[in-house]
């Protein structure tokens, strides 16, 4: 875990996999004076700083203005739209200086306005939807307080190579009052989740384990049913399919911040 807040996380929506593909590795190289970027895959569960939307994709427009919030999570249109947007809008094919250029403005931006919400003591980035909502939706309130899980109440368990993590971690929830354990393999992890109250499992793919996702399955078998949340290096470790399939809430990508940390375990537990 970190206290640097770059790299900033970057949604990207509605590109085919070859552009999207291209536009992470682009972003990968910005300028080494500047912001620093990390393109999530679909299932990371980090919250964006922002999002780049394909401006020729309707669906893409409909899903930044419902997920999109203004300065503090800006919004970037790479594209002919056709319409008048409330963002910025640069065209394609992607000159690499100017969308650099032009994202540095939106951070700026950003870092100002959070700077004045901090300095006012009002809530910083509010939680976002990770999908869109239906502009006219007809459906009862009490069936989404039905599909809404229970926000779950226990420890932190970190399976990890080593301490370092849970540690920091540790220090991070004091205020919550909520404790942070460490195992540093699966024999250990479904241990302690047999000894007590597990509400989320942060699981390092760093930890040495023979099947990351067959502990998953373990440790969601277990009564407690505890959410595994998968921690990475790049996207690239991780196996949508098969997390799905073991029953995982979603991955994280490294390094992480604590305010990133505290934002996804409050998706899940009480702090």
């Amino acid at each position: 875990m970190t206290t640097d807040r770059h790299p900033f996380a970057v949604r990207l929506v509605g590109f085919p996999p070859d552009a999207e593909r291209a536009l992470a590795q682009g972003l990968a190289r910005a300028p080494a004076d500047g912001a620093g970027y990390l393109c999530l895959s679909e299932d990371s569960l980090r919250d964006p700083g922002l999002y780049i939307a394909n401006g020729t994709e309707l669906k893409a427009l409909a899903v930044i203005a419902s997920l999109a919030a203004g300065d503090i999570r800006p919004a970037l249109v790479l594209g002919a739209t056709g319409v008048a947007l409330p963002y910025p809008n640069l065209p394609l094919p992607v000159q690499w200086s100017v969308l650099h250029g032009e994202l540095e403005r939106l951070l700026a931006r950003r870092a100002a306005v959070l700077a004045g919400l901090s300095a006012s003591g009002q809530p910083l980035v509010p939680e976002r939807r990770r999908r869109e909502r239906l502009d006219l939706d007809l459906t009862e309130p009490a069936v989404y307080e039905r599909m809404r899980k229970p926000r779950r109440e226990g420890a932190v368990l970190c399976v990890d190579a080593n301490a370092h993590f849970s540690e920091q971690l540790g220090k991070s929830l004091k205020q919550f009052g909520t404790a942070v354990l460490w195992a540093v393999d699966g024999v250990g992890a479904l241990a302690i989740s047999r000894q007590q109250a597990v509400a989320v499992v942060l699981l390092d793919f760093a930890a040495p384990i023979i099947d990351h996702y067959l502990l998953c399955a373990q440790l969601r078998s277990e009564p407690g049913q505890p959410e595994v949340i998968f921690l990475a290096q790049s996207a690239h470790d991780y196996d949508s399919t098969r997390a799905r399939a073991a029953g995982a809430a979603g991955m994280l990508d490294k390094p992480l911040a604590e305010h990133q940390v505290q934002s996804v375990l409050r998706k899940y537990m009480r702090l």
